[in-house]
């Protein structure tokens, strides 16, 4: 990969990390600020509403750990490269998923359990 794609690929990595940030502070002012009273409608409607806020949360936790995980190997000097089979990824992929830990034939490998 060259510096120019991977300059690229990292800012956009940096941008995706700021907006997950804020998403998740979002989130939990927000879980925050449910009241939870009134009748039993009330609450199941209060209920109801933690439990999406919660698992946005949860998955926004996990694309940030994604996130870091990536730009840890941009320091490492190995980004862009298969966790599995060490080959370069490639660039219409990391472009398309800049999170992207496998090549596409062992991605379905992983995916597949074999």
């Amino acid at each position: 990969m060259d510096n120019a794609t991977l300059e690229e690929l990292k800012e956009r990595l940096l941008s995706l990390k700021q907006e997950i940030t804020f998403r998740i502070k979002k989130n939990n002012e927000k879980v925050n600020n449910i009241q939870v009273k009134g009748d039993e409608g009330d609450f199941s409607n209060a209920v109801y509403s933690r439990e999406i806020l919660y698992d946005l949360i949860e998955n926004d936790r996990n694309h940030l750990k994604d996130i870091e995980e990536a730009l840890y190997d941009i320091e490492k000097g190995t980004y862009g490269k298969c966790h599995r089979c060490g080959k370069e990824i490639e660039i219409d992929r990391m472009k398309a998923k800049p999170t992207a830990k496998y090549c596409i034939r062992c991605r379905e490998i992983v995916e597949s359990g074999r």
